[in-house]
């Protein structure tokens, strides 16, 4: 296998085992540990358990046509979720070394940018694939068609492998977005929002998949990532755009807040009718796993109304008030005093040292520490 390049310290030569050592070559540790489980299936004796880790398991056919495969769900399943877990870690470092760092050299990013560009091209690939293939689940499924399918013979204890997996690789990928915080040298102050989103990414997945809510999970998810493309298309028109206060971006930002809004009410409409309206005509069957009673309803359904309404609070949070959001108008400006000036205009430098290629930055700071250190010669 030919290893999986580093980041720019790649070529130092560092001790085995150290943390840069493991940053360097997490992407290759990784590989092995992959190859290993694959290696397994090869052998007689440890197939059986390596199976448990590469196929999805609890799998049961049709007794109308045993040609088709319907799954179930289990504990078995956090192996598969641990296997694909490190296919994710692989294919980050994959997109990062050959796609994402050559364009962004060719691109002379800044380093605070480069963060963004590099969260927002990871991300942006996920969310498309992940839309793609959401979409291909309701139209092979039919529930575009049928929307009833939502909550139609609910608890859905069986599902096809295309929705197993799909929900497999959302826990996978969400889940090593921790680790990668580490291999990134992501800063202490830009961890907590990252490790909060995905936190909030993997409790909706799991319980969705534990209740049984799979159908509808599918649904909300496709809604979800459709928006989320659109936002990291315009994040990646934002950062690559040198004109500041670009036509081009404050358009493009616009069309993403209509189209966020948009979503959120389809999500709210999707969810609630299903919970309230489709799940109520469905008896309680009793069985193991069916949480199709009011309490519960209820419990969820105030779970997601409570999600949605943090979102689009963090939406207008970071967006400002809603005529600045929808480009509807402008504040009036106030009369600021001297501090409030001063701090402008030192706010205003820092933006535009950040904004400087990373050589330029080093550059800068190489003049100001021989100026002052030539100033201090001349006190002596």
């Amino acid at each position: 296998m030919a290893p999986i390049k580093g980041r720019k310290s790649a070529n130092k030569n560092v001790p085995v085992l150290s943390h840069e050592f493991v940053i360097q070559n997490h992407a290759d540790i990784v590989s092995c540990v992959a190859m290993v489980i694959v290696i397994g299936l090869m052998v007689q004796f440890t197939s059986p358990l390596a199976y448990l880790f590469v196929a999805l398991q609890y799998g049961e056919s049709i007794e109308e046509n045993k040609a088709i495969l319907t799954y179930g769900t289990g504990l078995k399943d956090l192996l598969a979720t641990f296997f694909y877990f490190l296919i994710c870690i692989i294919f980050h470092a994959i997109i990062q070394e050959y796609v994402l760092d050559k364009v962004s050299r060719k691109l002379h990013l800044s380093k605070s940018k480069n963060s963004k560009f590099y969260e927002s091209g990871q991300l942006i690939v996920f969310n498309a694939v992940s839309m793609v293939w959401a979409l291909d689940i309701l139209v092979k499924e039919n529930w575009l068609a049928n929307l009833s399918l939502l909550w139609n013979g609910y608890p859905h204890n069986t599902l096809s492998f295309s929705t197993k997996f799909f929900y497999i690789i959302q826990f996978a990928y969400w889940a090593h977005i921790l680790p990668e915080l580490y291999f990134q040298k992501i800063k202490k102050e830009e961890m907590f929002n990252k490790i909060k989103y995905s936190i909030l990414y993997m409790a909706f997945v799991s319980t969705i998949y534990v209740t049984n809510f799979n159908r509808v999970g599918v649904v909300v998810l496709l809604l979800h990532y459709i928006s989320g493309v659109v936002y990291h298309a315009v994040q990646l028109i934002d950062i690559t755009e040198k004109e500041e206060d670009s036509k081009k971006v404050k358009f493009a930002q616009s069309v993403y807040n209509w189209i966020f809004l948009a979503v959120q009410v389809l999500i709210f409409i999707v969810s609630q009718v299903t919970l309230w309206f489709g799940l109520a005509s469905v008896e309680y069957s009793g069985e193991q796993r069916d949480f199709n009673t009011p309490l519960l309803r209820l419990l969820a359904s105030a779970s997601a109304l409570a999600v949605q309404i943090w979102i689009v609070y963090e939406f207008f949070n970071v967006n400002g008030n809603l005529s600045i959001s929808f480009g509807l108008g402008k504040q009036k400006s106030k009369v600021k005093t001297n501090d409030d000036a001063s701090k402008k205009r030192k706010k205003a430098a820092n933006k535009k040292f950040n904004e400087l290629t990373e050589a330029d930055q080093n550059i800068k700071k190489t003049a100001k520490a021989e100026l002052n250190k030539a100033i201090k010669s001349k006190k002596l």
